[in-house]
């Protein structure tokens, strides 16, 4: 029997952004605009991807993480990452920029799953004001970063996101595992030769 992978996911962005309403339609599959969490709140969900069973645990950092010791603290916790900003307001746009920085300075890596989100594609039409394209290049700019541009109220690409933060953890932990094989082969390699005598 396949073992289930246990992954820890934080959902990080400015108050307001949609980051409980993404998460909540993806767990209940049920929007609910009025609802406001005080403190963080983890939401488990199992879901099937690629053959793979994985238990997600959901970190939904409800504000919290706009204090810089917390995020830290999240930061530590995390195996992937969604960067939620909302697509009405350009200072949301600017906070994942941060808060991508602080990730990469605790994980000590630029190759951390992350998912960038523009989240409220609802109200694009008359009230975008980060263009779908910023996005898009921004993530190109970070290595490993998927862009997804959604909306919670309409359940529009909720599904994906979490997807694909699965599968880029999934694959930084298999390029991880070959990395420490590698090391581990290529040592064993140098003992045997190292231990070889001859005789002259």
């Amino acid at each position: 029997v396949q073992k289930m992978r246990h992954f820890k996911i934080v959902l990080m962005g400015a108050g307001g952004v949609g980051k409980t309403s993404m998460t909540t339609q993806f767990v209940t599959e049920h929007f609910d605009e009025n609802y406001e969490p005080t403190i963080e709140e983890i939401h488990r969900k199992t879901i099937t991807l690629d053959g793979e069973q994985c238990m997600l645990e959901l970190i939904d950092t409800a504000g919290m993480d706009q204090f810089s010791q917390m995020r830290d603290l999240y930061i530590r916790k995390g195996d992937g990452f969604i960067l939620v900003y909302s697509i009405i307001d350009p200072t949301t746009f600017e906070d994942v920029k941060s808060i991508r920085e602080q990730i990469v300075r605790n994980k000590l890596s630029e190759q951390v799953p992350i998912v960038l989100v523009g989240n409220k594609r609802d109200l694009a039409e008359h009230e975008r004001a980060v263009e779908e394209e910023e996005g898009s290049t921004l993530a190109k700019r970070w290595s490993h970063c998927r862009f997804i541009e959604t909306s919670a109220r309409e359940h529009h690409e909720v599904g994906e996101v979490f997807a694909q933060v699965v599968r880029q953890i999934l694959d930084y932990e298999n390029a991880r595992k070959a990395r420490v094989n590698t090391l581990h082969n290529e040592a064993s390699r140098r003992k045997r030769s190292s231990g070889k005598c001859s005789i002259m």
